[in-house]
């Protein structure tokens, strides 16, 4: 990162796993990377900083769950603790009401997770993986690699989780030549469901704006993202 800076970058994008490690090197942060303790974004020689930090994930997120449906209840299960959770878990505590299971196989993560991130103060409520939420709830975020190429998924938990209530959910994995096995299961259920390519969409938005101080030609990147003729 300093070498970027010294070769004259405007910024540099951070992906998994160096988020978090990347918050350790920079000189300040804004709001949402210091929330969440990960950084996707940094700006050399802006705000008053050699190397300024921001966290674009978040600000993607928001955009992300309010493009689906308007909840049809309260609660929320999270899957996963790490990186991009505690990310999902910020916009979450802002976006979502009621509790906030979380799943992960890592309990201590769950309970960092809750201690730093602001608004879930009393909210959130661990849960060991491969459970359920003990009472009715709405919305299902993944966050793990599950989906990936390299990570199936369990054909008989991911059945459990789609059964067992959610009347929405986001899928932060995405494959780029195509669904993602919870995004098929979840439209053979009818269930509405946002891919991780509209989280990659919108935080590319964030960062645009944050990187050239213009306004992001959404359709166009849109489109390309898509595998359309942009102009």
């Amino acid at each position: 990162l300093r070498g970027l800076g010294a070769l004259g970058a405007l910024g540099a994008n951070v992906t998994v796993p160096h988020k978090e490690r990347a918050r350790r090197v920079v000189d300040a942060m804004n709001e949402d990377a210091r929330a969440c303790g990960a950084v996707n974004l940094v700006l050399f020689r802006r705000n008053g900083s050699a190397a300024w930090g921001a966290n674009t994930d978040v600000a993607g997120l928001r955009a992300t769950l309010d493009e689906l449906p308007p909840p049809r209840r309260e609660g929320a299960l999270l899957l996963g603790a790490g990186g991009a959770a505690r990310a999902a878990a910020l916009a979450l505590a802002e976006r979502t009401e009621g509790n906030l299971w979380v799943a992960a196989r890592n309990p201590e993560r769950i309970r960092d997770l809750e201690a730093s991130v602001p608004g879930l103060e009393g909210r959130c409520r661990p849960l060991a993986w491969g459970d359920l939420p003990p009472e009715p709830w709405d919305l299902l975020v993944q966050a793990t690699p599950l989906g990936l190429p390299s990570r199936p998924w369990d054909e008989a938990y991911l059945s459990r989780l789609l059964d067992g209530g959610p009347s929405r959910v986001l899928d932060l994995a995405y494959r780029p030549e195509g669904l993602t096995e919870l995004e098929e299961a979840s439209r053979r259920r009818g269930i509405p469901v946002a891919s991780g390519r509209r989280l990659l969409l919108h935080q590319g938005v964030a960062t645009f704006r944050l990187l050239t101080d213009r306004e992001p030609p959404l359709e166009i990147m849109e489109q390309a993202l898509e595998g359309g003729e942009a102009s």
